[in-house]
């Protein structure tokens, strides 16, 4: 049983769909954030994502039947969860894109669970990591090592602050994952919907302050990349996930982060003709092997369902 009193059950042939078609959804916007970024700057790119984000959620969340909190604390906390998993992560995630390859964002990506493991460790008691989840923490930051320490190998002033700024992005999305904890009591569509909300509210001026978004020559290829990187590359793959963590619990359902990084190093490679160094790679074998490890935690019967709220 999840925490919603929903029984959980073993993997069908319709959940390992799911599986696949949630990774696949969330690493292909790597694919289509290059393909935006080289004609929109960051922080527009994160606004016009989110807006087309927000309401395509918003939407699901009225034909559920859902509606959002009235005024109160609640949406400080929203509004902390839209800083922390849309506005930070989407401007540092591409600004890194300027500079290094999907497939390399992707990887670094990869480290979202094995940092939240991290820090619900480090906050709260029910949270403990036994020894084999400390040694793929070890392990994912070794693949850490392996694919930034390229950077100092090439261009570190281009390569190595890039691929800083994905893993600040997500230690921004795990730092979220953890706080979303505390507003469990939300259904997951709404908590998504509101912190993209409050995403919105803080990058619509940003970007007109900072980008002018209306003297923007931008194609409509891109214009159409955007579309699909807002709906299909944001909204849908949350849905999904949604749907996986009530139907097979968070454990199970946590298979898509595993997946991530392999699509995104597929899709560069054959949309983009990327081709990666061996340590790239490398790193991206230790961080997925890290992160299966890390989440080899004893569990109680009651698995609750966790909230996944990577961009």
């Amino acid at each position: 049983m999840n925490g919603n009193g929903t029984e959980i059950r073993q993997l069908s042939t319709r959940d390992i769909a799911l599986v696949v078609l949630c990774a696949a959804s969330f690493g292909s916007s790597f694919l289509f954030i290059d393909i935006v970024v080289k004609e929109v700057p960051p922080v527009t790119l994160a606004c016009a994502r989110s807006i087309i984000s927000f309401f395509t959620l918003s939407l699901v969340l009225w034909l559920g039947g859902h509606r959002l909190p009235g005024p109160g604390r609640i949406w400080a906390a929203l509004f902390v969860l839209g800083m922390a998993t849309q506005v930070v992560p989407m401007i540092l995630l591409s600004w890194g894109q300027i500079h290094i390859d999907s497939g390399l964002a992707g990887i670094i990506l990869g480290t979202v669970p094995v940092l939240t493991m991290v820090f619900a460790h480090l906050l709260f008691h029910d949270e403990r990591m036994s020894t084999r989840s400390l040694a793929g923490a070890a392990v994912g930051f070794a693949g850490v090592v392996f694919v930034i320490g390229r950077g100092v190998l090439n261009d570190i002033e281009v390569h190595m602050l890039a691929d800083l700024a994905l893993l600040a992005a997500a230690t921004s999305i795990a730092s979220a994952n953890v706080l979303a904890r505390k507003s469990g009591h939300l259904a997951p569509i709404v908590l998504a919907v509101g912190s993209q909300g409050a995403a919105v509210v803080a990058l619509v001026p940003l970007s007109v302050v900072v980008d002018q978004p209306w003297s923007l020559d931008v194609s409509w290829s891109s214009v159409a990349a955007l579309v699909v990187l807002g709906t299909v590359g944001s909204a849908l793959p949350g849905l999904i996930f949604y749907k996986l963590l009530a139907r097979v619990g968070a454990t199970r359902a946590s298979l898509v982060a595993y997946l991530v990084p392999v699509v995104a190093v597929v899709l560069g490679a054959v949309f983009l003709a990327e081709r990666l160094p061996w340590e790239a790679l490398a790193g991206m074998a230790l961080i997925v092997l890290g992160a299966w490890l890390v989440n080899q935690r004893r569990r109680p019967a009651s698995d609750p369902p966790a909230q996944w709220l990577e961009p």
